[in-house]
């Protein structure tokens, strides 16, 4: 499609040359991308756009422009031109073909933000057209779209986009465990009963068709997610059964076996060991409990956050009576909760734009976690969010776009009408995403304020449960406290393949998992 030329007298000019000289550009165009010079095709078939007059070498242009775009990796701005032909819809002679070329980048990108809404637009109008395309682009187009609904909480749609995926499609793991998690409830706000049994067959449907040695990281992640997602089913089920009922112990027991199905050091881990430490305590084995929370304090986790396990560590000693450490903890928790809540709170009373959160918390990330520079995000909290995985495709995204903008002002046979037109383009992207990441960082900072503010409450709670727990031992004549605690005999070691020894306040890496406390109630039969 034409661009709007201001001046009139080029205008003119143009009329006058246009047509053998658009001609020969495309030919000339079209001879550079066949050789792979996409760097001289891309400008040459920008200029047939720009200045042609014939409807099918425009449509050859837009296409080819937008295939010597991704040749050359600059995907979004080739996404841009896959965009403009796939809004034209199945009347452009290359809708297929660019449909199939914005998949190609998108999942390139991993994008869930700009592909998806433009092929969300104009599905329903072009169903004919996306009828007559391979099975195995059109499971591509509804895995996205699937994605895409899932995103804004139409989950009944997304069931029905991904179930249209089918085993052997590369996507079908993922939609099978994405239909797990809406067959649990999860992002739905309707608040349906789960289905319990069709969610554990989806989780077990992703690791049927996954090898467990896979070489691929993705689908090795999305493996031990799936397991993730066996486990926390499970534990849901156990959790509803009345403490002592088998089915209750069985269940839990299920889940913890399931827990441990997720290897040692897989991005996954911590999250397992976390979730682990409470089925164990739901289970009565304090010891295993309080040795996930320990590993979850190795050197090696120091970037994850998990404020909730100080109120764990002290709901498993509250179990056990042991008060003091229960005061202990809560102290230390609330206290610490406390600072934090009072820097992000001061960060969200500021009067940051949208558009300059992303560059405060790049700035508290380089400034790391020893810095005492005020008014920047607290480091672990910054932290959190950096590896937070939607934030971590919009960061990518803005680096992407960087990275194009950079290739445009150096590559002098990208520069002219192409280079300007395109880094306007890349430029303004670059700014409107700024401002979606920045609403986001600073909805997440809010979100882990009022998380922090739940669990300093809970801690209040626990504290307040603790001392009526004291008050009753000495109204009944107990003495609190006062008792020497022994070094009591060692855990249970499984088998030969074992080995056991004291922890000495050294953390080594291949003890990491496998600590486990040697824990003995305080309480009065």
């Amino acid at each position: 499609m034409n661009r709007i030329v201001s001046s009139v007298s080029l205008v003119a000019l143009t009329a006058l040359v246009a047509g053998p000289a658009a001609a020969q550009d495309i030919e000339r165009a079209v001879s550079a991308f066949k050789a792979g010079n996409f760097a001289e095709s891309a400008p040459l078939f920008f200029a047939v756009i720009e200045f042609s007059d014939e409807e099918s070498d425009i449509a050859d242009a837009e296409y080819g422009l937008a295939r010597s775009l991704e040749g050359l990796e600059l995907y979004q701005s080739a996404l841009k031109e896959y965009g403009d032909i796939v809004r034209v819809g199945s009347d452009h002679p290359f809708f297929a073909e660019a449909v199939e070329g914005m998949l190609n980048v998108a999942e390139k990108l991993d994008d869930e933000f700009q592909a998806p809404k433009v092929i969300n637009a104009m599905y329903d109008d072009n169903l004919s057209a996306i009828s007559k395309m391979s099975g195995e682009v059109t499971q591509r187009i509804h895995f996205m779209l699937g994605k895409y609904a899932y995103n804004r909480g139409d989950t009944r749609e997304a069931r029905d986009f991904f179930k249209t995926v089918k085993e052997g499609h590369k996507f079908y793991p993922h939609a099978q465990y994405l239909l797990g998690l809406i067959r649990l409830g999860v992002g739905r706000v309707d608040n349906p009963k789960p289905k319990y049994d069709q969610a554990l067959e989806h989780f077990e449907n992703v690791r049927a068709v996954i090898p467990d040695q896979t070489n691929d990281n993705e689908l090795r992640l999305l493996r031990d997610l799936a397991s993730m997602g066996l486990a926390r089913t499970e534990y849901e089920i156990a959790y509803q059964y009345e403490e002592g009922d088998e089915r209750r112990i069985a269940g839990l027991n299920r889940s913890i076996f399931e827990y441990k199905k997720i290897p040692r050091f897989s991005e996954a881990w911590a999250d397992g060991l976390f979730e682990r430490a409470w089925a164990h305590t739901v289970n009565n084995e304090y010891g295993k409990a309080l040795g996930a929370l320990h590993t979850l304090g190795a050197p090696y986790f120091s970037d994850v956050f998990y404020p909730e396990a100080d109120n764990l560590r002290a709901i498993v000693y509250y179990y056990n009576c042991q008060w003091d450490r229960v005061n202990e903890i809560v102290e230390e928790t609330k206290a610490k909760n406390g600072a934090l809540i009072e820097k992000l709170e001061a960060l969200l009373e500021s009067d940051y734009g949208f558009d300059e959160w992303y560059a405060l918390l790049q700035k508290s990330l380089e400034a790391g976690p020893d810095t005492k520079e005020e008014g920047l995000i607290p480091y672990l909290v910054a932290r959190h969010i950096s590896i937070d995985p939607r934030y971590v495709k919009m960061n990518s995204f803005l680096t992407q776009l960087d990275r194009e903008a950079d290739a445009f002002a150096s590559n002098s046979a990208l520069g002219g009408d192409l280079g300007r037109e395109m880094t306007t383009i890349v430029v303004d992207t670059r700014d409107e995403l700024l401002l979606v990441v920045g609403k986001y960082v600073r909805t997440k900072l809010a979100d882990t304020n009022t998380e922090l503010s739940d669990i300093k409450t809970r801690a209040s709670l626990i504290s307040l449960e603790t001392k009526t727990a004291e008050t009753e031992w000495l109204e009944q004549g107990r003495a609190i406290g006062g008792r020497a605690r022994t070094r009591l005999p060692r855990p249970f070691v499984p088998d030969d393949t074992f080995q056991f020894w004291w922890f000495d306040d050294e953390y080594w890496i291949d003890e990491l998992g496998y600590y486990e406390y040697k824990l003995k109630t305080e309480c009065f039969e």
